[in-house]
């Protein structure tokens, strides 16, 4: 029987190319844009999953009170790891991590690269099950001058050579020993690095990490429980830590679990509120809307034959054959033609990978050494089969055949108001991807063009790094005197990189519980000249002043001035921590971390040593490149051994919007196909109105109608449709984007052209999709479909 099944399904299929083709085509689009959001989904589930007790791992976060909220980060004490050995119970192991001061030249023979790496204590590849290619984890990181690296830069330092024992050096100054290889590390997991060194390594380089006591916060705190079970007891026990060993400290610390930490990443007042998985959620969505959208085409094409396949289903049903038997044919071909899809939709997931992955930045692959994966997939496409073809089933399986012998059925009628029904679900939700789009842009658009305090045009700046600690001044000479630049100075940290901040900061008037998170940023002289940060009140920083020097100086912003209720704010003395400083400067602020917050005070100590950016202020009058040609040249004279390294800060600004980039163009992507799907099903439709009404329009025509009023007439029901569609849709569009904007301090308002567009947008498209089918239709010779009259 169900070798007749697929005959007879195979054969209807054949007659009806066109329909068929329809049908196929907009599955196979919704399978192809379902599969592909699904590898996107899949990928951010599976991180950290390739760890052996990924279930037992929890990373040390801290909950810090101030300004009335409290703050949850991932630093921790450097002295947290060995106390939490000593006074938890059921801990297997406790390991410190720090990634920012890692990365370095390596050097082998004659070739140096550039590399990430991290540090971490011993027992962190007992914590985490990397793959050893050569060596043990067991003592791996035992030795003070050991570094495990990656199979990757294996090749790279030694190509065919056997790594293990190999000296390579460390910023052309410290040998290490290869003490391990192991896999390169995946692109789905939280830690990423190509080598990792000692702990004792990154004490031995930054005495202060050695003797920092409770209140210093840089370390990320790893620990492996016996069992998830022992989570409650642990977290009691740490709740109080801080305070019992620095008195006055009110830090809560609280274990959480790993293989959550990319997911629920998001903390609002000590608690988790999500993360990442609110837009995994939404593409989970979106996936499951445009498959549906297109089983809703396959149910409004099939429907729409009925009265082709009544006479078809009464002559069976009058020979014997059951409804069963009838709807498990008509399920056949819906789950045959499903499965031609899904081979169309793989073919077109293979092709637009590449670009996905290009857009997305990431490496998206499919399954193809997994059974699991190809079941899976399958499962899909026979599913979708038979949610499209299920309505269709119990429609046409239904048909009276003494009605339709005798001529008294006339189809589709039963099935209008659902294809209705159906239309307009499709279209609202074409109207709501449109809508989201144009706000996601708006909103993007909106922040992008806010002030961001600073000059991002012509600024660059190069990482300090071997002997460039030691030149930085020669080569900012070196560089002005070539016309190269117009102004240098030295950063801490990087311009677009928000870091250090703290509470210990007290002026004159503070109250006793008051406290001000403030942000530090300390930079050299010309810190506001090449940063093109507006000075306000004051002077700059100068090295030839002692008091500057010293570091008993200080800049401001004015958000700290208003904080402070500094009136005449220079020559005021405040202090952080024991330090007293005297404000010499107020300048404007700037957005340094992320640019949908608000800016925090902060404050501007003079950068004396262990900086690690140097900013510079192209010169405008000469172009880019000459200006860049410059100062690589510059730099190989004076920093010989490292590769030149220039990095653009209106480029490293752009990177803060990526997140907000990439949901825009998805939803602008596959809104774009979730509306090509839904055109399949409408000019289909279109098509079968025109073909039942051949003969009246051959009637009005003869009587006098004018093309217009024949593409009128047939496209009139389809645009009230859509225009419920946009009715239905704004509501429930402004209700969901004013959900999304309230995450943004600083955010648009929903305007009434943004749904006027989206709705016109849509219109528009149904016109295009229908209106082909009318004006064909209505261009149609009226004899030949009358001459049988």
């Amino acid at each position: 029987m169900f070798k007749n099944y697929l005959k007879i399904a195979w054969r209807n299929i054949l007659k009806h190319k066109v329909f068929s083709s329809l049908n196929a085509g907009g599955l196979a689009l919704g399978i192809a844009s379902f599969l592909l959001l699904m590898l996107y989904v899949t990928y951010h589930y599976s991180f950290d999953k390739q760890f052996d007790n990924i279930n037992n791992i929890y990373l040390v976060e801290n909950n810090q009170p101030g300004d009335g909220k409290i703050y949850t980060f991932a630093a921790t004490p450097q002295p947290l790891a060995p106390t939490i050995k000593t006074e938890v119970p059921d801990v297997v192991r406790a390991v410190r991590t720090i990634t920012y001061t890692a990365e370095g030249l390596l050097t082998y023979k004659n070739n140096s690269f550039k590399k990430s790496g991290m540090f971490a204590d011993d027992g962190f590849f007992d914590i985490f099950s990397y793959k050893f290619i050569a060596g043990a984890p067991a003592n791996a990181l035992k030795q003070p001058n050991s570094i495990v690296i990656t199979e990757k830069l294996a090749k790279t330092l030694f190509g065919s050579e056997d790594p293990m024992g190999k000296i390579v050096k460390r910023n052309n100054q410290l040998p290490l020993q290869v003490s391990g290889v192991i896999e390169d590390v995946p692109s789905n997991a939280t830690f990423k690095f190509e080598f990792i060194l000692p702990w004792i390594m990154f004490e031995d380089s930054n005495p202060w990490a050695k003797s920092s006591g409770w209140g210093s916060n840089f370390a990320r705190t790893v620990v492996q429980l016996k069992n998830p079970g022992a989570l409650p007891a642990a977290n009691r026990i740490m709740k109080g830590m801080v305070g019992r060993h620095a008195e006055g400290n009110k830090n809560v610390l609280f274990l959480y679990p790993f293989s959550k930490l990319h997911l629920y990443s998001k903390f609002e007042d000590g608690k988790s509120v999500g993360g990442m998985i609110d837009q995994l959620q939404l593409f989970t969505t979106l996936a499951i809307c445009i498959l549906l959208i297109a089983c809703v085409n396959f149910m409004n094409l099939s429907t729409a034959r009925s009265e082709e396949r009544a006479k078809e289903v009464g002559i069976r049903k009058a020979i014997g054959s059951s409804r069963s038997s009838l709807m498990g044919q008509f399920i056949t071909e819906s789950v045959i033609l499903s499965m031609l899809s899904t081979i169309i939709a793989l073919a077109l997931v293979v092709l637009s990978l590449p670009y996905f992955n290009q857009l997305l930045g990431l490496e998206l692959v499919l399954p193809y050494n997994k059974p699991l994966g190809w079941l899976i997939i399958a499962g899909i496409g026979v599913l979708t089969g038979l949610i499209a073809g299920s309505y269709p089933a119990f429609y046409l399986s239904a048909f009276e055949p003494i009605k339709v012998l005798k001529g008294m059925f006339k189809g589709g009628k039963s099935a209008l108001p659902l294809r209705k029904v159906l239309v307009v679900v499709q279209f609202g939700f074409a109207v709501f991807l449109i809508t989201a789009t144009i706000c996601i842009y708006k909103q993007i658009k909106f922040v992008q063009s806010k002030s961001t305090g600073y000059d991002k045009n012509n600024l660059v700046e190069i990482p300090i790094e071997g002997d460039l600690s030691k030149n930085v001044n020669v080569l900012a000479n070196q560089l002005k005197s070539s016309g190269a630049i117009t102004s240098a100075t030295v950063f801490q940290q990087s311009i677009n990189e928000s870091g250090s901040n703290t509470w210990g900061v007290s002026w004159p008037g503070k109250r006793d519980d008051e406290t001000i998170l403030f942000d530090i940023f300390r930079a050299g002289e010309d810190f506001t000249k090449t940063a093109g940060v507006k000075l306000l009140q004051g002077r700059e920083f100068s090295a030839g002043n002692p008091a500057d020097t010293a570091g008993t100086t200080v800049l401001i912003n004015e958000s700290a001035q208003k904080v402070m209720k500094l009136k005449s704010p220079i020559g005021s003395i405040i202090n952080w921590g024991d330090t007293k400083l005297t404000v010499v400067g107020v300048y404007k602020d700037f957005v340094w971390g992320s640019p949908y917050e608000k800016t925090r005070p902060m404050i501007t100590p003079f950068a004396n040593n262990g900086n690690s950016v140097m900013a510079m202020r192209l010169n405008p009058d000469r172009s880019i490149t000459a200006n860049i040609d410059a100062i690589n040249k510059a730099l190989k004279t004076v920093n010989p051994f490292y590769p030149p390294t220039v990095n653009f800060a209106d480029s490293d600004f752009e990177q803060k919007f990526k997140d907000e980039k990439l949901l825009a163009t998805l939803a602008n992507l596959f809104g774009c196909l979730a509306i090509i799907i839904s055109c399949f099903g409408l000019f289909g439709l279109a098509a079968y109105a025109a073909e039942q009404r051949v003969k009246e329009i051959g009637v009005r025509k003869v009587l006098g109608a004018t093309v217009f009023d024949l593409t009128a007439l047939l496209s009139k029901d389809f645009l009230k449709l859509v225009t419920i569609a946009i009715v239905i849709a704004i509501p429930v569009s402004i209700w969901a984007m004013n959900q999304w904007l309230q995450k943004f301090e600083y955010r648009i308002s929903l305007s009434w052209w943004m749904m006027a567009l989206a709705g016109l947008i849509t219109v528009v498209i149904a016109i295009a999709t229908v209106s082909y089918q009318a004006i064909k239709a209505a261009l149609a010779n009226p004899v030949k479909s009358l001459r049988s009259e």
